[in-house]
């Protein structure tokens, strides 16, 4: 954290902490939320990104996930960290190592194509749901951006999914999910509840949320409409010496934690010649309460949020010299507003800050074709933020104005050999505002990335390597140096180097075998920390997965390991903690059996029960341990 009274920054009430260490999962660079950008009106590229690893819908369903999140760990060799409050259940935080602070993540209604908002908002929970019955692919680049294609519903009569699952630690998941296309009409939707008792004392997690959308094609365009909530109650009481230092964890059954979101959005498209106009509008409301009973009373925070934002877009496809030309312009115009409170024995307290916010993008893409088949593509994007005077941050006329770029090229050499090449400027503003000064928000955080990469083979085996470099200024982490509190803050300027190998090949008809090697180096990269290693980052991390897919799919099965090298434990910025959180290396595995439309799932993960660091934000302390063994069973009907 910036130098300047770096312990006054815990001065503020300890209800408020609590409620950012809910909201927020513990860590200082290893776990960063997943920001959730992304084209709009259903105008998503038919092409795959440039430089993306890409997993089909059914990769990901045989996989035996239980959501995106999962499938993700599993077959990209991403780690993932929990948040404690929800144990089993990963938030949307992606571990450090290539998948650098400020990964994003894209994602689209099946039915309507409408996509989630473009801006910097927080978007926990918004993966999960997104039914992998739903899923066309996920593409996944080396900077860590996950952009989800889902599939529109096959033509025909109705039909669906019927899909329960339960395990160890009362765990239980059961899904529904319909889909009808015909007649110019598309509908799908999705139901879900969740629940885990988990193997921590005094901790459970229920979770309900829903999916669905409808699209109308007409002979000159579509519109459609869409709508997503999930509600989520958690019991995660207090450590003890927050609020109590004599009740134990298990004896307080009041301490609870609430989170629900309502999305909705509706998109209209118009077809004109080779020119697509569209509008979005959509509207979105978060709510979180934390509420903990403590020996003097009880300690309640609360934030509801409200977003609206209209997005107009132009589309056209044209030609220029040899090339096809894709070529998009479009305009965000957002408000926002965030009301916080929080109740202690000593006060109470409440404040509101309301943000406004307009955006106008370019993209444009040329595709030359041919043996060779060249691709080149960038954009650019200029956003004003506009807030009170009184919630403006320091330098708050930079803050104001922010700009994006992107540039990416790839080129076959070969039908075996093709090479790319990406960089890009984007930045992230804080929505929270949650530090030592009260609610003012933070500065805006600037990423800078370059990334080269080169993929040989085919289907039968591949090779493929990234090398990759980022810089960042004011990253927005949480600083969660006293245990469980905590507050978001700038990080002093930092860098990311590193590589990526991952190989696949088919041992024979019915076996494959894939891996990925991650190689970082995470440092400092200005006073007072220049050359030091940036905590709970590791420098290694690898994974590999052996598959067998026998023909006629009635079976098949997998198994995978992910090995972690020894990072230093969190808030060490002067490198006095001679201890290291200890490697550790997780096996899980999954077998799959169809009988007709019945499909029997098995499923085990930590399966040598290693009692592994989830967290560990500060010297030897404050260690929460990731899950334990955990064995489940799942049937799946599709009708």
């Amino acid at each position: 954290m910036r130098s300047a009274a770096p312990r006054k920054r815990f001065a503020v009430p300890a209800s408020r902490a609590v409620l950012l260490a809910a909201l927020m999962a513990p860590g200082l660079v290893l776990a960063q939320q997943v920001v959730v950008t992304g084209t709009r009106n259903g105008l998503a590229q038919a092409t795959t990104s440039i430089g993306a690893r890409v997993f089909s819908g059914d990769e990901i369903r045989r996989s035996g996930a239980s959501d995106l999140i999962e499938a993700l760990r599993k077959l990209a060799g991403i780690d993932l960290r929990r948040a404690p409050q929800s144990s089993q259940r990963p938030d949307l935080r992606v571990a450090g190592a290539a998948y650098g602070a400020g990964a994003k993540a894209s994602a689209a209604s099946a039915a309507s194509g409408a996509n989630l908002p473009a801006n910097a908002e927080q978007g926990d929970a918004l993966l999960s749901l997104i039914p992998l019955e739903n899923v066309e692919r996920v593409e996944v680049s080396g900077s860590g951006a996950v952009k989800v294609v889902t599939r529109q519903p096959a033509a025909g009569a109705t039909h669906g999914e019927l899909f329960s699952e339960a395990g160890e630690f009362d765990q239980r998941d059961n899904r529904l999910s319909l889909a009808r296309n015909r007649d110019g009409l598309s509908l799908d939707g999705a139901l879900e509840e969740q629940r885990n008792g988990n193997y921590r004392d005094g901790s459970d997690f229920r979770q309900h949320s829903f999916s669905g959308g409808a699209e109308w094609k007409v002979e000159h365009g579509r519109f459609g409409f869409s709508a997503d909530s999930v509600d989520q109650d958690t019991r995660y009481p207090a450590p003890p010496g927050l609020f109590s230092s004599i009740t134990a964890l298990g004896q307080r059954p009041d301490d609870l934690y609430a989170y629900n979101v309502r999305r909705a959005s509706a998109f209209v498209q118009r077809y004109i010649g080779n020119i697509d106009l569209g509008l979005e509008v959509s509207q979105r409301e978060k709510n979180a309460s934390t509420s903990y009973v403590g020996d003097n009373g009880g300690y309640v925070s609360a934030y509801d949020s409200r977003q609206w934002q209209i997005s107009p877009r132009v589309r056209h496809y044209g030609k220029w010299g040899g090339a096809t030309t894709d070529t998009e312009l479009g305009i965000d115009l957002m408000q926002w507003q965030r009301r916080t409170a929080s109740v202690t024995p000593d006060e109470t307290d409440q404040v509101v800050r309301r943000q406004h916010s307009r955006a106008v993008l370019l993209r444009e893409e040329l595709a030359f074709g041919g043996p060779h088949a060249p691709r080149l593509l960038f954009g650019l994007r200029h956003e004003q933020y506009h807030l009170d005077a009184a919630d403006l941050p320091p330098g708050g006329s930079a803050w104001e104005n922010q700009n994006a770029w992107d540039l990416q090229a790839s080129y076959d050499f070969t039908p075996l050999l093709s090479i790319y090449a990406k960089a890009a400027r984007s930045y992230r503003i804080d929505d929270d505002g949650y530090t030592s000064a009260g609610y003012r928000p933070l500065a805006g955080q600037l990423r800078q990335e370059r990334e080269m990469g080169a993929t040989w083979g085919n289907a039968a085996r591949s090779l493929s390597l990234r090398v990759f470099s980022e810089h960042l200024r004011n990253e927005i982490i949480f600083d969660q140096s006293l245990g469980q509190q905590g507050y978001a803050g700038n990080l002093e300027p930092s860098r990311r180097d590193g590589l990526v190998l991952e190989a696949g090949m088919n041992l024979n008809r019915d076996w494959r075998i894939g891996g990925q090697a991650q190689q970082v180096n995470a440092s400092f990269d200005d006073y007072p920390y220049h050359g030091q290693d940036i905590a709970l980052v590791p420098k290694t991390l690898l994974s590999a997965r052996l598959y067998w897919v026998p023909p006629g799919g009635a079976s098949n099965a997998d198994m995978g390991v992910q090995w972690l090298r020894a990072l230093r434990y969190g808030s060490d910025f002067e490198q006095s903690c001679l201890a290291q959180v200890p490697a550790f290396a997780t096996l899980d595995g999954h077998y799959t059996r169809k009988m007709g439309a019945w499909e029997l799932g098995l499923s085990g993960s930590n399966l040598t029960n290693r009692r592994h660091y989830g967290d560990a934000p500060a010297c030897r302390s404050s260690i929460y341990q990731n899950d334990a063994r955990q064995l489940r069973v799942s049937l799946r009907y599709r009708f």
